[in-house]
């Protein structure tokens, strides 16, 4: 005690002159900040930024001095704040009231609302207080290391305004900065201690809040027996007033003696009136109890907001609470369908409505009077008149009276309807609090041999009659209109049940010769089997939801409640097995439409009916267990209907996987299959192993879960398989038909051409009937189409996933809470640390596997979404996918290193050296990687060119991001660098235009006609199929030789790939025109002499 006054002297009489100079520092820091220059130099803003910053720290010294003020003064006031606070305990009185005998009724009205608006701000002081209980014993956890990371921030700043205040430099700027580490070590110094000061006066500030939270809990107690007592005497004044306007009517009607039938009838109207009078008081009285009731409610939940965060700090260390914490989940009120009584409320105000036309109608008594006697067309006499003035002011009393009945109600209702609402936010605030900690808490204890003996009670009251006798009963509590239309519609959906199995059975038979047939094979056949294979599960999954609807609403009967959840939970399974042996039917979808191997079909089919088979008896187990509040009917007869089936279930995956199912895309032998084939199929056998453990652990919700949640992804990877093959089929339909077109065609044309050589008469003898085509190979069917297919697929599947397992969003949010390292960034011009938790590296790691995924497959879907049908010119989509892959690569590598806190402001610099460093040390690689950007820009060649470089000539194929890749007229690769085709001259023949020229020279013997030999030269050009006529081809005598004359043919072919074939053909096409004119190709002559040396 002695050591904690000592430190309290110390710290009061450090904080003594250090508030005398806070005002004067941020009165000279404004001042400075005042007097830079408003020009917007660099400089100045400079300048101007240091000053704001110094600013900043000046005034959260200033902030931090006065908490730490604060807490000092609750040090030095607690004995005396204690002794008051706990005197004022011992002492309490409920605070003075006046007598209720004495409050009329619009006085007791503002008292109501007194108190009301007294028990609200009462309560949210209250709930102010133990937020500030609660958020002293979490910030206690983490002073040390909020102390020992500000320690650190305040050595640093030390050792940088001791290299500031040794450095030489003296100019503005430099004194700006000394000022704000001056300011901000003053600034981390105050934290320091203010945080000291808030550790050291934690005990005293918990012991005045509790003492202060049970002052409140008093304060509200008497609060809430006031409102009672003036609701009761509320009560009584309107019962009384009610049983007055009961009595006198109950006097007029024993005082009518006449048998007038309009007397009669108004006083039974009184009489009805008066029914609905008392009627709505007892249901003002009904609103009131349940008012009191949620109202008691919310303090309950208010405690158990508070015990689930201390049994979740507690969960931190012992595991021992989870089944506690769940077992009060499970005792939550029921969720308030607030539509209900929104219904109530209108209803009220329609009834209102209606009791106020009436009460206007009679304002004038004797015009009223006037009324009825001429429509009833009757004279009374004036003692009959008398009796009927009576009845009708009787009948406006009591209409007034049904009026502020009325109003009263529709506020109580409305008060009613904000406690539900305020109910329900709790008890949502209450799943969120407790459902990411109890996801990963055990919520049944571990499998001992108690547990087992305790099924045996289980099966006793699953099999128990007096239970299943419920089920009659909740039936029967539905209205009869309701009952009719269940069971007429459970006998119209078994009669479609039989009525649809035998037609699809029927169908599939009369459509599979079709099948396959190119002229009479469809899409529209597959589509219509597959709809009504969906028809015909629909039937017995529809009564399962109606037998669900028809017990669910009786929750006064809870087992037949929890048959209702297992049967919910059943349906969809029922559908999915019915659906399946559809499609498994062997002239059905998958082995005469899709091609499915027979074989394979009807094993899986085989193993995922028994598999089902199980698993709907397990999961009605499960629904039954999780919604009946017998918890040893969960832990024991619900955790083994679990355990079976998902031992079931790795049965299953086990079975598959020795079959050697594909299932991974492009591999069709899988007598080796690759490494991705096993992960998969481990990952599927290891997750129900993993979840039979669990629960034998006691985690028995989250295997559950985690399990379900794999079954449904499953479901859906089914169905998006199911999708693909769909279009896989249609694709193949159009290709054959498109093939078969095009043959038939083919077909007419060169039968045409036989009838014009041999005469109709012939030709319609000779020519055969068509014959179906032969079934295509599959191969045939465009890959890009298919590629297009599974990219949107993957996507939609992927975003699904998303969607999926987003609901266990708050079960993972305890990644949040595991930090790994801190980064620095700037917040409002102040630097503050920013933690890296573990969520921050899955997010960064799946926004870089998505980058890649993208940049992978975008181009491809650019291509064939969008490029293909636009007017481009050659290699403009090329350089357009190209340069679109680098920006997602770059904006994806952005967003991963921002996630991890490395944003562009701290990166540019680190870029600019490094690339400043790497364009010295690797200054080619830089070179060729600026040059590739260039070429796809400014398109000096593209792919499917033709170019000569350094005496290379070849087809361009690739252009990478250092280098290009030619494949030259001897199929080699060449790779050239893209510097190259940037800095070098090189010749592109087909850039602008494909068209090249090629120059024959031939030679002719000196004593041929020169005439004769252009006429032959020319026609061998005509001759020729690649010689283009435009431009027009020349040939020229050029020279004479000895022995020969020389003619250089001048030719043009549409690409280069045309220069060996044109060469070629044009020489065998001259050599056989010579050859016809009995001509030849003349011998070089060669002269030699002989001398005598």
């Amino acid at each position: 005690m002695l050591q904690r006054l000592l430190s309290l002297l110390l710290l009061s009489l450090s904080l003594f002159p250090l508030l005398v100079q806070a005002d004067d520092a941020i009165t000279q820091v404004e001042e400075l900040l005042q007097s830079v220059p408003k020009t917007d130099t660099p400089e100045n803003q400079k300048l101007r930024e240091s000053y704001q910053q110094a600013l900043q720290f000046a005034r959260e010294a200033q902030r931090y001095r006065e908490q730490a003020k604060a807490y000092q003064q609750i040090l030095i006031d607690y004995p005396k704040e204690s002794a008051r606070l706990k005197e004022s305990l011992h002492n309490y009185q409920p605070q003075s009231r006046p007598s209720l005998s004495s409050l009329k009724e619009e006085a007791l009205r503002q008292a109501i609302g007194l108190s009301s608006n007294r028990q609200l701000n009462l309560r949210k002081e209250r709930q102010a207080v133990m937020d500030s209980l609660n958020q002293l014993e979490s910030t206690g956890q983490e002073y040390h290391l909020r102390v020992d990371e500000l320690r650190k921030q305040l050595q640093q700043t030390r050792t940088l305004l001791d290299r500031l205040s040794f450095s030489s430099e003296s100019d503005r700027q430099q004194e700006a900065q000394r000022l704000a580490t001056r300011l901000k070590e003053q600034s981390l110094s105050d934290r320091i201690q203010m945080l000291e000061l808030e550790q050291l006066s934690a005990q005293q500030r918990n012991d005045l809040g509790k003492l202060k939270l049970q002052e409140l809990n008093l304060a509200i107690t008497d609060e809430d027996e006031w409102q009672a007592s003036l609701l009761n005497q509320q009560n009584q004044l309107r019962r009384d007033k009610t049983e007055q306007a009961l009595a006198e009517s109950e006097r007029l009607r024993k005082q009518l003696t006449s048998d007038m039938p309009l007397l009669l009838e108004q006083q039974q109207q009184n009489q009805a009136l008066s029914i609905q009078l008392g009627a709505l008081e007892d249901q003002i009285e009904r609103v009131q109890d349940d008012q009191r009731a949620v109202d008691q409610n919310l303090s309950a939940l208010n405690d158990l907001v508070n015990s689930v965060r201390e049994q979740l700090e507690w969960l931190q260390i012992s595991n021992a609470y989870g089944e506690n914490l769940r077992s009060k989940l499970s005792d939550l009120p029921a969720y308030f369908p607030l539509d209900k009584l929104e219904s109530a409320i209108v209803n009220a105000r329609m009834a209102k409505y209606q009791y106020e036309t009436e009460q206007d109608a009679l304002k004038d008594p004797r015009q009223m009077r006037e009324r009825l006697m001429a429509t009833d067309e009757v004279a009374l006499d004036r003692s009959q008149q008398a009796v009927l003035d009576n009845l009708l002011k009787a009948r406006r009393q009591l209409l007034t009276r049904l009026n502020d009945a009325s109003d009263s109600l529709i506020q109580e209702q409305t008060r009613l309807k904000l406690l539900y609402s305020r109910q329900n936010s709790k008890i949502d605030e209450i799943r969120d609090l407790s459902a990411s900690h109890l996801f990963w808490m055990p919520d049944v204890r571990p499998l001992t041999p108690t547990v087992l003996l305790g099924i045996p009670a289980a099966l006793g009251l699953a099999f128990n009659p007096t239970n299943w006798l419920q089920l009659p009963q909740a039936i029967a509590e539905n209205n009869p209109i309701t009952l009719t239309l269940a069971g007429i519609g459970i006998l119209v959906l078994a009669w479609c049940w039989f009525k649809l199995a035998r037609h699809l059975t029927h169908y599939s038979q009369h459509i599979a010769p079709r099948i396959g047939k190119v002229t009479q094979d469809k899409f529209s056949l597959t589509s219509r089997l597959l709809v009504r294979s969906l028809l015909a599960s629909l039937p017995l999954p529809a009564m399962v939801l109606m037998a669900h609807g028809l017990l669910d609403g009786a929750w006064q009967y809870p087992f037949a409640v929890a048959v209702a959840r297992g049967l919910s939970e059943i349906w969809f399974l029922l559908l999915a097995l019915l659906m399946a042996r559809h499609l498994t039917l062997e002239k059905g979808i998958l082995i005469l439409h899709f091609r499915w191997q027979k074989e394979w079909v009807q094993k899986v089919w085989s193993q995922f009916r028994t598999l089902l088979l199980v698993i709907i008896p397990s999961f009605f187990v499960q629904g039954m267990a999780n919604s009946y509040q017998e918890h040893a009917f969960y832990d024991s007869l619900g955790r083994m209907a679990f355990i079976v089936g998902a031992l079931w279930l790795l049965l299953f995956f086990a079975r598959l996987n020795r079959e050697r199912l594909p299932l991974t895309w492009g591999q069709a032998d899988m007598s080796k299959p690759h490494l991705l084939h096993h992960f998969i199929w481990n990952s599927l056998m290891l997750a129900p192993l993993l979840a039979v453990i669990g629960s034998l652990l006691g985690y028995f919700y989250t295997s559950r879960i985690l399990l379900r949640q794999l079954e449904l992804s499953l479901l859906m990877g089914l169905g998006c398989l199911l999708i693909y093959y769909l279009a896989h089929r249609w694709m193949l339909i159009q290709r054959r038909r498109l093939a078969f077109d095009r043959a038939k065609s083919k077909r007419a044309e060169i039968l045409a051409q036989r009838g014009r050589e041999e005469g109709n008469d012939e030709l319609s003898s000779e020519i055969p009937d068509v014959v179906e085509d032969t079934e295509l190979d599959l191969d045939t069917i465009s890959a890009q189409s298919l590629g297009l297919v599974r990219t949107l697929l993957m996507l939609g599947f992927t975003m699904l996933l998303v969607v999926q397992w987003s609901e266990l969003n708050s079960a993972f949010s305890f990644l949040r809470s595991i930090e790994v390292w801190h980064v620095t960034s700037k917040i409002g011009g102040i630097e503050q640390l920013s933690p890296i938790t573990l969520q921050d590296l899955m997010l960064t790691a799946f926004t870089f596997i998505l980058t890649v995924v993208t940049a992978r497959n975008l181009p491809g879907l650019m291509e064939l979404t969008l490029l293909q049908h636009l007017s481009l010119s050659p290699g403009t989509g090329f350089a357009i996918t190209t340069v679109t892959k680098y920006i997602v690569l770059v904006v994806g590598a952005l967003s991963g290193f921002s996630i991890l806190g490395i944003d562009w402001s701290k990166a540019q610099w680190m870029v600019a050296a490094l690339s400043v460093g790497l364009g010295f040390g690797l200054q080619e690689i830089f070179a060729n990687f600026v040059s590739g950007l260039i070429i796809l820009f400014e398109k000096p060649i593209r792919l499917g060119d033709t170019v000569t470089i350094r005496e290379l000539t070849g087809t361009v194929t690739k252009i990478k991001t250092r280098a290009t890749t030619i494949v030259d007229w001897d199929r080699k690769e060449i790779i050239v660098p893209n510097k190259a085709f940037i800095t070098e001259q090189f010749i592109n023949w087909s850039l602008s235009d494909s068209i090249t020229r090629v120059k024959l020279r031939i030679r002719i013997g000196l004593t041929q006609d020169p005439k004769r030999i252009q006429t032959i030269l020319e026609d061998s050009i005509k001759a020729s199929t690649l010689v283009l006529e435009t431009p027009t081809p020349e040939v020229f005598l050029i020279e004479f030789t000895d022995s020969a004359l020389i003619y250089e043919m001048r030719l043009y072919v549409n690409s280069m790939d045309h220069r060996m074939p044109i060469t070629h053909e044009v020489h065998s096409l001259v050599l056989e025109k010579l050859q016809q004119q009995g001509m030849g190709l003349p011998h070089q002559q060669i002269d030699i002499r002989l001398s005598r040396a």
